[in-house]
């Protein structure tokens, strides 16, 4: 019964971590195209660091996918496992350290303002979580 009960919590992780990494993705893309269609004109760096960002989470998307594929907890998989929130964690405070940078585009447009503190706000909890889950593994 412990080992079920712990597969499914290792499970449950798992599955955060695939939600989390599929939105932290689409967040710098959904930013992009907002700032585009409202004429913030972000400039070709903020653009690039903003794709790139994007890019960092869909490696762990495809290794929590095959993580979920397996049949058994073994060590490796629960390092794994730690090993992708130490990597969720590290992407997350890049795009942390990025979104104030961000917000001093179109200052005056108090919808766009409120996105960005909406993403701001959903990756600081996905902060947090990640913290969380480390800590419970640790």
């Amino acid at each position: 019964m412990y080992c079920k009960c712990y597969f499914t919590n290792l499970t449950c992780v798992v599955n955060e971590i695939l939600l989390w990494s599929e939105i932290s993705s689409e967040h710098p893309i959904f930013i992009k195209t907002v700032a585009s269609l409202t004429r913030k004109n972000l400039p070709e760096s903020l653009n690039r660091r903003l794709d790139e960002i994007s890019e960092m989470f869909k490696p762990i998307m495809k290794k929590a996918e095959a993580i979920k594929g397996k049949s058994h907890i073994t060590p490796l998989v629960y390092l794994d496992v730690k090993s992708l929130i130490d990597e969720f964690l590290l992407h997350d405070g890049h795009f942390l350290m990025l979104l104030p940078e961000i917000k001093q585009y179109g200052k005056d447009d108090a919808v766009w303002q409120e996105l960005l503190e909406h993403i701001t706000h959903e990756q600081r909890y996905m902060f947090e979580l990640f913290t969380n889950f480390k800590d419970l593994l640790d």
